[in-house]
């Protein structure tokens, strides 16, 4: 692990060491699995959005498959995470807000495809994302390239500490044998300060220094006290701000696909590229990824590049989650996962019409959101912050979605009339059928899943979500918004 640390402040020439490498035989392809951390669905230009943000992933999704209609099982980095390594929801795997690490138990994808004869490697940007959550069982070798940074704040997207990690890996890796490399991009989490270009590319013209510097002071604990201590005109500097940011990740994931390209490997490669969550910024009157589970918060991109540019191009409408990967990437490795082990489908098999397939999520209690308030100012805005004390579930079929809360207060949308979610029909007696449908099925997943009734009352008060974090690890989740 040391020797891998070290290579960060080297510079290798990236092109040349990945070409040293050798294609994996036919059949056994290699996995590099790229999530952009915090980045939403409606954010990239090749999912609609009218601003060109994304434009070498939106190239991965002519190269590809792209799902149109993909979902997180959470809108919290830890849950999402680990339902991404073991194909389980969060109520199955049990890393959540209230418990934060996933502990011994399921498989991962990691240890299955390292027990069938793949190098694993990891290189993770985000402290949440590493050793000190449990996410780094069945690696090879796990490096948190946030750790001693040297260098640019905002290195060239070549000099990335997570593209030099991957490119040691593959320099070490012995000729012929398959791989799996799993990568998480923190830029599109906040605090949102985009490097130049992106930063001018986005921002609105006329908008000052002054401005950024306000919006940036900006922070969760600030606006969820005081709604209104971010206007409008703020949040419109922070959106333009988040979509520089996106740009950013998407010019990081680029240099690293030209580098897989230039060396031969990427025909060889199943590549897939994700997210884990969105995110609000003023939208729902939220700010950041915390208390809800609306679209903004749980759709995200799914783009999965088949060797050899097998059927490049395809888009696929029907809904898909993040616990499919789990089934999905052992497939295309001819692996049959351990019995019981995913709930998750194929997305890449021929499942005859999912259009109405359920899709979930979940939010446990915000542990570790609350736990940014003092005991003080918890005491004193308790009226404001109880209503955040709570659990939350929802349920999509079709154009139907259903967010249920421990606390009764229930959302129901239907998004064919309004995709922003902004009028709850729950409640209304023309939608009445519809909302007990819906909440059947959550019932049933929770049966299934072998847990409690359905949304037990939360804890009554919060607590610190994180124990016995090192200096860096306080530092860096602090800079991040995670601990105060």
């Amino acid at each position: 692990m040391g020797s891998l640390h070290r290579v960060l402040r080297v510079a290798p020439a990236v092109a040349l060491a990945l070409a040293a490498c050798s294609a994996t035989p036919a059949g056994r392809p290699n996995v590099v699995l790229i999530v952009i951390d915090t980045v939403r669905a409606d954010r990239l230009s090749g999912y609609g959005y009218d601003r060109p943000t994304t434009p070498h992933i939106d190239a991965l999704g002519e190269r590809g498959v792209r799902f149109s209609n993909a979902f997180s099982t959470s809108s919290w980095t830890l849950p999402a995470h680990a339902s991404l390594f073991t194909g389980l929801f969060p109520i199955e795997h049990g890393a959540t807000q209230e418990r934060t690490r996933l502990e011994a138990g399921a498989s991962t994808l990691a240890e299955i495809l390292g027990a069938h004869g793949y190098a694993t490697f990891a290189a993770s940007d985000n402290p949440l994302v590493g050793p000190g959550t449990g996410l780094d069982r069945g690696f090879d070798a796990f490096v948190e390239t946030w750790r001693g940074k040297h260098g640019p704040r905002h290195p060239e997207p070549d000099r990335h500490a997570n593209l030099l990690a991957v490119t040691r890996f593959l320099e070490s890796l012995e000729p012929g044998r398959p791989f799996f490399v799993f990568v998480n991009y923190i830029e599109g989490h906040g605090p949102y300060a985009p490097p130049e270009p992106q930063r001018s590319r986005f921002l609105a013209p006329g908008t000052s220094p002054e401005a950024v510097r306000s919006a940036l002071r900006r922070d969760a604990v600030g606006y969820y006290l005081d709604p209104a201590s971010i206007p409008p005109a703020e949040f419109a500097v922070l959106n333009d701000l988040y979509d520089g940011e996106v740009a950013r990740v998407d010019a990081l994931v680029g240099a690293l696909v030209d580098a897989l390209e230039q060396s031969g490997r990427l025909d060889a490669t199943l590549l897939v590229i994700t997210s884990d969550h969105g995110e609000n910024i003023g939208d729902h009157g939220h700010f950041r990824h915390v208390f809800s589970l609306y679209g903004t918060t749980v759709r995200i991109p799914l783009i999965v590049v088949l060797p050899d540019g097998q059927r490049a191009g395809e888009v696929r409408p029907e809904p898909a989650s993040l616990v499919d990967l789990f089934a999905t990437l052992l497939a295309q490795c001819g692996i049959e996962p351990p019995s019981g082990a995913t709930t998750g489908r194929d997305l890449l098999a021929d499942a005859g019409d999912a259009s109405e397939a359920p899709i979930y999520a979940e939010y446990y209690t915000p542990l570790q959101a609350l736990g940014l308030f003092s005991p003080e100012e918890f005491a004193a805005n308790r009226a404001r912050l109880s209503p955040f004390l709570r659990r939350l579930r929802s349920v999509q079929v079709g154009d139907w979605r259903l967010i249920a809360a421990s606390d009764g207060s229930h959302e129901l949308f239907d998004l064919s009339s309004d995709p922003g979610e902004r009028r709850n029909l729950a409640g209304s007696p023309s939608s009445l059928e519809r909302e007990r449908r819906l909440a059947a099925l959550l019932d049933a997943f929770v049966e299934r899943a072998g847990g409690a009734p359905p949304l037990p009352d939360a804890p009554g008060t919060p607590g610190a979500a994180f124990g016995d974090l090192d200096p860096e690890s306080a530092r860096r989740l602090r800079a991040l918004g995670y601990v105060r």
